[in-house]
């Protein structure tokens, strides 16, 4: 496996890891607060989804990337994205499903 691949799965894997414990560390200490659990309730979907959706995005991409040695590409509507702009749409068009499912869901 390339250096590039195993610095991209560190990061992802990392990257769930530290917003869980911030998730956790954030739930034992500021949880206590009385306004906390109905903010949550009321906006669960803005307050834990979205960030979710958006690690969730990243995550897809960037075991997508590892599984072919070619770099993304992405066209459609006109446009050509290749390299590292393919993998921006391609992480804009994963966050935007995702959140528009959220929001249909709700």
């Amino acid at each position: 496996m390339k250096k590039e691949n195993k610095l991209a799965k560190f990061s992802a894997i990392a990257s769930v890891i530290a917003s869980a414990a911030l998730f956790l560390l954030w739930l034992a200490t500021d949880w206590t607060q009385p306004y906390w659990p109905k903010l949550v309730e009321q906006h669960f979907s803005a307050i834990i989804g979205l960030p979710m959706a958006g690690l969730a995005s990243f995550v897809i991409v960037v075991f997508l990337k590892q599984t072919s040695e070619q770099p993304i590409e992405f066209e459609g509507l006109g446009f050509k994205f290749k390299g590292p702009s393919g993998e921006v749409v391609l992480w804009l068009m994963c966050f935007i499903g995702i959140a528009l499912a959220i929001k249909l869901l709700w």
